[in-house]
């Protein structure tokens, strides 16, 4: 019988909720930068006082260009990637829990209930083609 996607990425999801993984979309480079660089100039042009100040006001402008930058795996699944991604990552997960003999979606989703191995290996099969394949960066 072959593997429902729907269903095999919905109980990824949950597994991802439950180690709380989030995708960060490169804001964070950027924020660190806008909040050094006003860190910098604010020590330059005020001493002391303008290094506290530009600290607070570049974090400020750093916290509202990142907010809503970061989602959680299980968003990215459902609803960013394509009918093809979502296709291709079934593919990895079922090729990695081949191991397992897991042949089916009842199977499959009884090892992702209660196979602490089995859990950490699909974790980092979502990792990886994450990482490898959609160019994201992945934060614990």
């Amino acid at each position: 019988m072959p593997i429902n996607t729907r269903e095999l990425l919905e109980a990824v999801g949950v597994l991802t909720d439950k180690e709380s993984m989030r995708v960060t979309l490169k804001s964070s480079v950027k924020g660190a930068t806008i909040a050094g660089s006003s860190t910098f100039v604010g020590g330059l042009l005020a001493g002391p006082v303008g290094l506290f100040v530009g600290s607070a006001l570049g974090g400020l402008l750093a916290y509202t260009m990142s907010n809503g930058q970061f989602k959680p795996v299980s968003h990215i699944i459902k609803h960013d990637l394509s009918v093809r991604e979502q296709e291709q990552l079934k593919e990895r997960i079922v090729h990695a829990l081949s191991e397992f003999q897991a042949i089916d979606l009842v199977t499959i989703l009884s090892l992702l209930a209660g196979n602490a191995a089995a859990q950490k290996l699909v974790l980092s099969t979502v990792v990886s083609f994450l990482t490898s394949e959609m160019r994201m960066q992945i934060i614990d």
